[in-house]
């Protein structure tokens, strides 16, 4: 079995550049520490058209829900920084 934290991290960025939906750029960040230290914010195309995720306001957790109206599901992540 290959182990995915292992990938070299010219081929991470190059999977990363194709990936088309910030919300896919999101999970493939998080899938591990390796993936997330590879990729930046540079690596994906910013001026690719998007649907917006949807964002509750007020919440006072640290974890903030963003809801995707393309996959129609909820996306919950740790963003202690953007705390209501």
């Amino acid at each position: 079995m290959a182990n995915w934290a292992f990938m070299s991290n010219d081929l991470i960025v190059q999977i990363a550049n194709r990936v088309k939906v910030i919300e896919d750029f999101v999970v493939f960040r998080v899938v591990c520490t390796s993936w997330r230290i590879a990729t930046n914010k540079d690596d994906f195309n910013v001026f690719l058209p998007q649907v917006p995720l949807l964002m509750p306001v007020g919440n006072d957790n640290d974890f903030q829900e963003f809801y995707s109206l393309s996959k129609k599901k909820v996306l919950r992540l740790f963003l202690p920084e953007v705390r209501a």
